[in-house]
């Protein structure tokens, strides 16, 4: 299923999802989380744009409430239900729950979780795109299907027995646009503590057994929050998945998972990016079908702009979006259920949190 067909058929305006369309959506979903350990097989990586990261953002959080059960991270009652409104609860700080030390130089972490399995990784990426991801489990993760795995073995990480295997990809672009031929890549499988099942990927500078057993002995229980937050959600609803990569978290109805909303932010787009119709708040309410006429209002004192609209495949299919800029230009916006409340929306948008 391509990207098109996946927005169509999983988006947060779409119609509840046939069983064909879900399983193809969760399959998206776990190639995108794949796609973070930059050690696969052999294929060109491409960089995703500013727009259909925004998208595929959105889609990917509603395939996840599509099929995972939602974890409840909701915390205490936060706010009166205005008037025909629902009661807004706060929602717990979303986290990956380990660190590293000593934190590896030049290399950036990007976080992704879902309540599926894996349900949280971490990719720390080096300026050529190469890098490793840390893969967390309550059970034990399989090994990575590579074709071009050529030795395994065992090894201790800090104590305990890890599974290895290594090989090399004979051509790959990262997602930097930088092309390598006989790239190495290796992977570690083993559980820390009970309950807690690592797949330590990495290719590169770490993809050999001993970089990889030096960076699973370097992990520490330290939490560490991702860039976006959600403060506020609807009593009854859940965080089921966020992506840094494309600046998203998506928050289901614990009753009713085809029911969610999506909060995303992503930094302004560097000159001469291709930014197409979500590079500006105008923009972002242009590229949706409106019912009304957008109206201006703020979010955290920011200009903004709110606008009922129709899923531009089915008028049927109808939302709220808000979308508004940080005082950096990071474009943010909240789309959510057309049954919500313009106080519902609004206070869910003042909510949000955004630390690049």
């Amino acid at each position: 299923m391509n990207d098109l067909q996946l927005l169509r058929d999983a988006g947060p305006g779409a119609a509840p999802l046939s069983p064909s369309a879900r399983s193809a959506a969760r399959a998206a979903l776990l190639t995108e989380i794949e796609g973070a350990a930059m050690r696969a097989a052999p294929r060109r990586k491409v960089r995703i744009g500013r727009t259909a990261a925004l998208r595929t953002g959105v889609a990917a959080a509603t395939a996840a409430a599509a099929w995972a059960g939602a974890v409840a991270i909701t915390g205490p009652e936060a706010a009166d239900p205005a008037p025909g409104g629902m009661t807004l609860v706060a929602v717990d700080e979303i986290t990956f729950p380990l660190s590293l030390d000593p934190v590896p130089a030049g290399m950036t972490p990007s976080f992704t979780g879902s309540t599926g399995d894996p349900e949280a990784v971490a990719g720390y990426t080096s300026p050529d795109g190469t890098g490793f991801a840390i893969y967390l489990s309550p059970t034990e993760l399989p090994p990575a299907d590579d074709p071009n795995v050529t030795d395994r073995g065992t090894v201790a990480v800090a104590g305990a027995e890890a599974r290895w295997t290594s090989g090399v990809t004979p051509e790959i672009c990262t997602v930097a646009n930088v092309c390598f031929e006989d790239l190495p890549f290796a992977e570690l499988i083993w559980e820390r503590a009970p309950g807690q099942w690592i797949r330590l990927s990495g290719d590169g500078s770490h993809g050999d057994v001993a970089a990889l057993v030096a960076v699973g002995e370097s992990l520490v229980d330290r939490p560490q929050p991702i860039t976006l937050q959600v403060g506020l959600a609807p009593a009854g609803w859940s965080v089921v998945d966020w992506h840094e990569s494309s600046g998203a978290i998506g928050v289901a109805s614990d009753e009713d998972p085809t029911r969610a909303f999506t909060v995303q932010c992503m930094p302004e787009a560097p000159a001469g990016a291709n930014e197409m119709d979500n590079g500006t708040v105008e923009g972002r309410v242009a590229s949706v079908t409106a019912l009304d006429p957008p109206v201006t209002t703020t979010v955290g004192g920011q200009p903004a702009r709110m606008v009922r609209a129709a899923d531009y495949m089915d008028a049927d299919q109808r939302f709220w979006l808000v979308a508004w800029e940080l005082p950096d230009g990071t474009l943010c916006s909240v789309q959510t259920p057309e049954d919500f409340t313009r106080d519902d929306v609004l206070a869910i948008a003042e909510g949000v949190a955004y630390t690049p």
